[in-house]
């Protein structure tokens, strides 16, 4: 397989496997309740390790995963996650924002790319705003016809 595209059929059962692709990172949301909003940032390692990093910093109390979105691009995605959160910027990669309302802005900057949720509940909650923004988009649009 060469980045996400089978090379041939199975030998035992003639079928074509399923695709797979190499992600040279993601682009997480974390969150800490000790601090205001989120941290939204890219790594090149594995979620866990990163959390683990940033929760031994001497910030108090330790920061949970929200959700990551798989990067084969992950400097260029996180600029665009970052400009589309600039006005609820605090510092640096920290933003005043609600952990799922950053994950549903980082989705539309990744041109729609589905999140990995870490809690079901949060997963749930973003699917519910994003139809819900679908239907405001749509009542919208049938007000200028």
């Amino acid at each position: 397989m060469m980045d996400g595209e089978p090379v041939g059929n199975c030998t035992s059962c003639d079928e074509t496997p399923f695709g797979s692709k190499t992600v040279k990172g993601v682009i997480y949301v974390v969150a800490n309740k000790n601090q205001i909003g989120v941290k939204v940032g890219l790594t090149t390692k594995h979620i866990d390790q990163r959390v683990k990093a940033l929760s031994s910093t001497g910030v108090p109390g330790r920061f949970e995963k929200i959700a990551i979105f798989p990067s084969d691009r992950p400097e260029a995605d996180e600029k665009k996650v970052h400009e589309k959160l600039a006005r609820h910027r605090l510092e640096k990669e920290h933003f005043d924002l609600d952990p799922v309302e950053a994950v549903l802005k980082a989705h539309r900057a990744l041109n729609y790319r589905e999140p990995i949720f870490f809690d079901e509940k949060l997963r749930e909650r973003f699917n519910l705003l994003k139809e819900r923004g679908n239907i405001e988009m749509k009542l919208k649009l049938s007000k200028q016809r």
